[in-house]
């Protein structure tokens, strides 16, 4: 009884986690300004992943009325952009703030999945009381746990205005993921009134 109860607690811990809230900081000297114009980073081993999380985060911003553009829209190259190229980028276009979310961390985890309860004999209440058994069935499922931090900064200071951390699993798509975490980083945003 004591391994159920645990197995059913692991796999509510663990479903927390991927609906969980992102964890947060904000400078207090910035709450309640709005980001302004905003360039989005997204930096990941694959360009095409960095791509495609800065066009869903962009337009996540845009249908919230922020001018946002994607980093990479803007510097076309595949190598990391240099301090200076990215500063220059910045000023350019006269960019108030930049949000850049990278990867911390990712770990393989497993859970225990229980399928059901079965007896095994399915005869008179005679037979049953005299020999059956029951027994719950389960198996180990194995994913990967990503910690992802997103950092918004202040163009003109150069200052962290915000921070948050969020874990995410998830073995559909990235694509989901990226969604997941867009869609916690814009809700505490609007909570912290950045947004």
């Amino acid at each position: 009884m004591k391994k159920i109860c645990i197995s059913i607690f692991t796999v509510c811990l663990l479903a927390s986690c991927n609906t969980g809230k992102i964890h947060s900081w904000a400078d207090p000297a910035f709450e309640g300004r709005a980001l302004g114009k905003t360039m989005v980073l997204g930096i990941a081993e694959s360009d095409s992943l960095s791509r495609q999380y800065e066009g869903l985060f962009v337009g996540r911003l845009v249908e919230l009325g922020v001018e946002a553009a994607s980093l990479h829209a803007l510097v076309q190259k595949t190598d990391p952009v240099s301090e200076e190229a990215l500063v220059a980028a910045l000023q350019e276009h006269n960019y108030d703030s930049i949000l850049v979310t990278r990867l911390l961390s990712e770990t393989e985890r497993q859970q225990v999945v229980t399928t059901g309860y079965y007896p095994s004999h399915y005869g008179n209440y005679y037979g049953y009381y005299s020999h059956a058994y029951s027994y719950n069935t389960a198996y180990v499922q194995s994913f990967m746990e990503f910690e992802l931090e997103t950092n918004l900064y202040d163009v003109k200071s150069k200052k962290l205005v915000w921070t948050g951390r969020k874990i995410v699993y998830d073995d559909r798509s990235d694509l989901t993921n990226m969604k997941k975490i867009i869609k916690e980083v814009v809700k505490d945003l609007r909570k912290k009134g950045l947004l």
